[in-house]
């Protein structure tokens, strides 16, 4: 059973919100109708001590092939647009930083391979938005100029849309969503999020504590 973002747990009617893989949780367990004091500490003990997301730190600046370079900055519980702040007062070799944009597969894995190799650090914010209702946008750093400034545009749609010639996604299966808290009319902005395996997702992009924002990728490119 799916329950909001993440794989759902059910215990007489007390729901607990969890991914697989990097210990994420939404610790806020929902109590949807009368339950025992033993289900609800239950799920209170395995959300607080087993399942709860773990502290990551920042990684050192990783330089790639291109001359591009990335980091992962811990920031946990910042707003997009506070990270965009961040991102960009930061530099390297001269160079400003700004929100990653992925632009290729190729791209993506060496982020995921030589950045944050052995430990992902679920939910990372990058630098893409919806700028229009399905118009996803890399709108950080250079694609930020794209279009007359607009972005790079990379996907157009929801679930059942799909990137422009050249353009790259890989969205996990529940990043866009109908109804509820989460809804696509509701999300702004791009994380990196995991179920064991990282992939593109959405976020309400305000820091909101039940996503559990660990922080964002900062790009030296220009």
């Amino acid at each position: 059973m799916v329950c909001g973002r993440g794989l759902g747990y059910s215990v007489n009617g007390a729901h607990l919100r969890a991914g697989l893989g990097n210990g994420f949780v939404d610790r806020n367990i929902r109590i949807v109708t009368a339950v025992g004091g033993v289900a609800a500490g239950l799920l209170w003990l395995i959300s607080t001590l087993v399942l709860a997301p773990r502290p990551h730190g920042s990684t050192s600046i990783v330089t790639a092939p291109g001359g591009h370079a990335y980091q992962f900055v811990a920031a946990p519980g910042l707003s997009w647009s506070a990270a965009e702040a961040a991102a960009e007062r930061q530099t390297w070799q001269g160079r400003r930083g700004y929100l990653a944009t992925i632009d290729s597969a190729v791209e993506f894995q060496f982020i995921l391979n030589r950045v944050v190799s052995r430990d992902f650090p679920d939910v990372t914010y990058v630098g893409g938005r919806q700028v229009a209702p399905g118009e996803w946008r890399w709108v950080t750093g250079p694609d930020g100029k794209a279009d007359g400034g607009r972005g790079r545009l990379f996907w157009r749609g929801d679930r059942k849309g799909r990137p422009p010639p050249g353009g790259f996604a890989d969205w996990m299966t529940t990043a866009f969503q109908k109804g509820g808290k989460w809804d696509t009319a509701n999300v702004c902005c791009v994380t990196l999020f995991s179920y064991g395996v990282p992939q593109f997702s959405t976020s309400l992009g305000n820091g909101d504590s039940q996503e559990h924002i660990a922080g964002y990728f900062v790009e030296f490119g220009e």
